[in-house]
């Protein structure tokens, strides 16, 4: 938030207001994506702004920002492009009037899906030098769903704190039971 606060110039990128450094950390502010979380998981500075947490819930997943918001705002993005706090390419998302394209939304999931791949090839390669004794096993997440599905086991989150564990194990459980 101080980042995206210093880059904005203490203002809140959908309203213009002045942002006050003494309630940064408190609920009055959110970190907003331009590209939706709902269609892209792109944590990048390039696709965060700080904003006020009720511009936030007033915009939604709408892309592309409204045009209120770009007439009002166009002009301090371009301020801040040219003393370059912001990209080019954060500069583009925000003025942007055109919906997301088919092409884009599937880009979004095969990067996503190549991310996944090598982070899975990256600790496959810390275990294996860690633990060069082990074997690796791969598993799929659809897997594990059957395997709940077909033996009544239930997955609720808010029930324990422990879920990820109990994830995994059912992986291990899958790979060698079920399979």
């Amino acid at each position: 938030k101080l980042f995206l606060y210093f880059q904005q110039m203490g203002r809140c990128m959908y309203s213009n207001e002045p942002i006050s450094i003494g309630e940064l950390f408190t609920k009055a502010y959110d970190i907003d994506h331009i590209y939706p979380r709902s269609k892209t998981k792109d944590d990048s500075f390039d696709n965060l702004v700080l904003v006020k947490a009720k511009e936030n819930r007033e915009k939604t997943d709408i892309y592309p920002i409204e045009d209120t918001i770009r007439t009002r705002m166009k002009s301090h993005w371009e301020l801040l492009k040219n003393h370059k706090l912001i990209s080019q390419r954060k500069y583009d998302r925000l003025v942007r009037v055109d919906p997301l394209t088919a092409d884009e939304l599937s880009g979004f999931i095969a990067r996503q899906l190549v991310e996944t791949n090598q982070s899975v090839k990256a600790t496959t390669s810390l275990l294996k030098r860690f633990y060069p004794d082990s074997e690796i096993v791969y598993t799929k997440a659809e897997n594990v769903s059957h395997f709940r599905h077909d033996f009544d086991f239930v997955q609720v989150r808010s029930l324990s704190n422990h879920h990820h564990a109990q994830d995994a194990y059912l992986h291990i459980i899958v790979r060698h039971v079920y399979l």
